[in-house]
């Protein structure tokens, strides 16, 4: 049997009080020297909460790469870094919730691959981040900003921080800082103003950090959907 890749999101539309869940399934198989894959084909299905029930829909969606900080929910649409087979390189997948119509936004010309860096889609000033790196000994990470939706020639490199020792991966913008985690589990969080860091005492396994802004709230799930 071929691997199948599959993912599992819930997001909610706040206008229709609809909940959904995406899944993209994905079929490769090795290639015949072994050092890469032979993308064969996509499925993608959505579960209603409402309906309680899951259907296919008929879109042609690239081959998505599941990394930490490579998906994003911005704007009502949900974001996948995905491959860009019309200009040989990468793009932004993007999943309209309401519309359920899928959008392929073209990344900066630096993002072309293979470059040896990782990518993580995070949100800065109301704004889609895109923040280039390459983990290693001493990481710098380079900021990108798409200052108009949807529109790729409107990324622009705002700022580059770092390096940084043993720091490998960000995690989330917070007022005027970014929130890291080093290469032995820990959080940081980088000023970016003076490009300080400052530890915490929280650990994780290596790579299993995530973080989310919260935001509070007195409706439930079951009473919003009127579900009995």
């Amino acid at each position: 049997m071929l691997p199948v890749k599959s993912l599992l999101r819930c997001k909610s539309v706040c206008k229709s009080c609809e909940y959904k869940v995406i899944r993209i399934a994905q079929l490769h198989e090795d290639d015949e020297d072994g050092a890469g894959y032979v993308f064969h084909s996509v499925n993608v299905e959505i579960y209603n909460l409402s309906t309680n029930s899951w259907r296919e829909i008929n879109a042609v969606v690239p081959f998505v790469w599941f990394f930490p900080c490579s998906e994003l929910l911005f704007n009502g649409h949900f974001h996948w870094w995905a491959d860009d087979e019309d200009h040989g390189g990468e793009s932004m997948l993007s999943f309209h919730i309401s519309t359920e119509v899928f959008q392929q936004i073209q990344l900066p010309d630096v993002c072309a691959f293979p470059d040896g860096n990782e990518r993580a889609f995070l949100v800065l000033n109301e704004s889609i981040a895109l923040v280039l790196y390459n983990p290693s000994a001493q990481a710098s990470f380079d900021i990108w900003l798409m200052i108009e939706y949807g529109v790729a020639e409107s990324w622009t490199k705002l700022f580059t921080i770092g390096p940084f020792v043993q720091v490998e991966h960000p995690l989330l913008f917070w007022k005027h800082e970014l929130l890291l985690e080093k290469a032995n589990g820990q959080l940081v969080s980088c000023n970016l103003k003076s490009q300080r860091l400052k530890e915490f005492q929280v650990y994780g396994a290596q790579e299993s950090l995530r973080a989310l802004i919260y935001s509070e709230s007195l409706v439930s799930v079951k009473r919003r959907c009127d579900i009995k």
